[in-house]
């Protein structure tokens, strides 16, 4: 199997079986394994200065603090990532959470160059040391953030909020919720920013699952189920499609008169879907996932049962190549799966609409979903350009990325001239504000609700069926203060957007 792919299937196992006991010797295996001559010195001195950072802190679980960055290490070395990308894995909390103890980002970059510095912080919030409330400095941190980051930052920071997600049963539930909400509102619209769809799959997944805890079970139980039910007449066209796709198979490769093509596979691979996708789809039927659960929708006519991966060689890709992506599948079906009643219903897009699919059913009515990529699609899909070996800034756009009020339930809002709109429930009369308009948002004077001449504050929030007026004045100016009265990300990010254009907002060096 080639190297990429190796790393890959790897990568998705560790996340899926994820161990929380981890040791510095497995870290330094990991980073042995993708980089055979690598000077491991750097890691080592990392390692033996976060760990007296962090010595006698522990964790909300009980465990020593240091375990925390060595599965972030151990996470981002899975990937293949250089020495100082892994370097500042390990380091990723110690001026954050270390400060007193002489910690700073110019002792590391010092010790470890601008490199690693510059990761580190990149993923470090604020000092707290200011009189500025808690809540706001959360958002300042977010921010400098988001003006911060670069593609090796931006993959420590999702093994660390993978980490976080994956052991987050001790904190209290409020910051359970605060965490989950946080990583969709802001790590993810970065993730997916670069193209990195299977990182932000695995981070979204664990966002609902933490959010959504009942929704949740409700279709992971149904779904295996499913599974479940159609196990018998599932293994034998899995079975028959691991045999057709497997170069090895050569009575079956001779039998389709496919043994010119199959060269050119690289892997197949049949995997459980993840319920965020199973999810995004019920959206698509009704905005109430609870009433589509119950009402039986949720079957093996409507839900395709399992992911397929067919992986190519990128010699398909290659101009002028005599066999394509789309010939290779094709003879396939044609000379293979037709003949056992496997048949494509129809090319579709994902509901995010960033890549297609086919849709095939099987004899028995059981559908799945085949995605057939070339050896660097797969992995551009899986990390996009953070496994590029560029340290500048992202200049991350909120404006360029979907909202992602996924699962919030929505009311009813009607503008002053009675058209009718809806926003996510909870919402206030300055998030409606700016879904009509980001100038309307970011020039709010006061709200007049249901015909009332009072004068309605950006605090005061939508019922069902308000009919809400929006006075704005070019004068008036956003304040931090407004990040507390906003509910939709959408809101919150066109605001992030006006504080990083008008740098209010830069680095610590502001505080």
């Amino acid at each position: 199997m080639h190297e990429k792919i190796r790393t890959i299937n790897k990568f998705l196992a560790a996340i899926t079986d994820y161990q929380t006991e981890c040791s510095f010797e497995k870290v330094l295996r990991e980073v042995k394994e993708h980089h055979k001559f690598l000077d491991v010195d750097m890691i080592i001195r990392a390692y033996n200065y976060a760990e007296e950072m962090h010595r006698g802190i522990f964790r909300k679980s009980g465990e020593p603090y240091i375990v925390h960055p060595l599965r972030v290490a151990y996470t981002v070395a899975l990937s293949g990532a250089d020495a100082e990308t892994v370097t500042a894995a390990l380091l990723h909390d110690v001026v954050e959470d270390c400060r007193e103890k002489g910690a700073s980002i110019e002792k590391l970059e010092e010790d470890y160059g601008m490199i690693v510095a510059n990761i580190v912080d990149a993923v470090t919030k604020l000092s707290t040391d200011t009189e500025i409330p808690k809540a706001e400095l959360d958002i300042m941190s977010e921010i400098k953030m988001q003006s911060t980051m670069n593609p090796r930052a931006l993959l420590v920071k999702a093994a660390d909020r993978i980490d976080n997600l994956k052991t987050i049963e001790s904190m209290p539930e409020e910051k359970q919720l605060k965490k989950a909400q946080r990583t969709r509102e802001i790590i993810l619209p970065m993730i997916r920013d670069v193209g990195a769809y299977m990182l932000a799959d695995i981070l979204e997944e664990l966002c609902f699952k933490t959010v959504h805890k009942d929704i949740y079970g409700q279709i992971e139980e149904k779904y295996q189920n499913l599974l479940s039910t159609s196990s018998y007449s599932t293994s034998k066209t899995l079975d028959l499609m691991k045999r057709c796709f497997n170069k090895d198979e050569t009575s079956i490769q001779e039998k389709y008169k496919t043994d010119g093509l199959c060269g050119r596979i690289v892997n197949f691979s049949v995997d459980e879907r993840y319920l965020i996708s199973v999810f995004r789809y019920l959206k698509t039927i009704s905005d109430n996932v609870n009433s589509t659960l119950e009402s039986g929708v949720m079957n093996r006519k409507n839900v395709a049962l399992y992911d397929l991966m067919l992986i190519l060689d990128d010699s398909v890709a290659v101009k002028d190549s005599p066999v394509t992506s789309t010939s290779l599948f094709f003879t396939y079906l044609q000379n293979a799966l037709l003949a056992n009643g496997i048949y494509v219903v129809k090319i579709k897009k994902t509901t995010n609409g960033k890549t297609s699919y086919y849709k095939i059913q099987d004899s028995s009515g059981n559908f799945y979903r085949l995605f057939v990529r070339t050896e660097s699609e797969y992995y551009e899909y899986c990390f996009g350009k953070i496994m590029i070996d560029d340290d500048s800034v992202l200049n991350y756009d909120v404006n360029e990325v979907e909202p992602r009020d996924t699962y919030a339930p929505r009311i009813t809002v009607f503008r002053k001239n009675g058209q009718r709109d809806s926003i996510e429930a909870g919402a206030s009369v300055l998030d409606f504000a700016f879904q009509i308009h980001t100038d309307i948002g970011l020039h709010f004077s006061y709200a007049l609700v249901n015909g009332s001449m009072a004068q309605m504050g950006p605090y005061t929030r939508v019922n069902d069926n308000d009919t809400i007026e929006i006075v704005y004045k070019k004068e008036v100016r956003p304040s931090i203060e407004w990040f507390r009265y906003l509910t939709t990300s959408k809101a919150k990010d066109k605001l992030v957007r006006y504080f990083q254009i008008n740098h209010l907002i830069k680095g610590e060096e502001q505080y």
